[in-house]
């Protein structure tokens, strides 16, 4: 590989470390308001990956956060204990365990995906609409390769 291109990739490499670290920080100030106060980034992450509206099984919601089914519950329990989330056997298969947001937990996945659509907003505002569109088409291959490999 030519030094040009070892420099660009080292460089890639610290962009999206800074990128990602630069994230989870700005996402855990974000934490400072009345919604998520007394919430960790996983519980966060586990009251969006259940979703808004309806019940998911959970091994569904563990996949989406690609987690084993023990990790998870583990979360759901003190997230059940805070008044966030209900779970409850499913009625037609009592085998499985179904979890959904309470009312307390929908106000919490609001506040996080207003967070996460002005972050967007304000990060890609410099951007033209080529520059936005070239970058969503690079990241989804990147995603792609990191999706593999979890």
């Amino acid at each position: 590989m030519a030094d040009a291109a070892r420099e660009r990739r080292e460089e890639i490499d610290d962009l999206l470390t800074s990128v990602f670290n630069s994230i989870l920080r700005i996402e855990e100030k974000s934490l400072d308001n009345r919604f998520t106060e007394g919430l960790t980034i996983t519980e966060i992450h586990t009251i969006d990956a259940v979703g808004y509206r309806e019940a998911n099984p959970m091994n569904v919601v563990a996949s989406r956060l690609g987690v084993t089914l023990a990790t998870l519950t583990i979360c759901v329990n003190r997230l059940v204990e805070k008044g966030y989330l209900i779970r409850e056997r499913d009625t037609a298969d009592r085998r499985r365990v179904l979890v959904s947001l309470s009312r307390k937990g929908r106000q919490v996945y609001r506040a996080h995906r207003l967070f996460h659509r002005q972050m967007v907003d304000e990060a890609l505002g410099t951007l033209t609409d080529e520059e936005e569109r070239v970058l969503a088409e690079a990241l989804v291959k990147v995603r792609a390769f990191f999706e593999e490999r979890a």
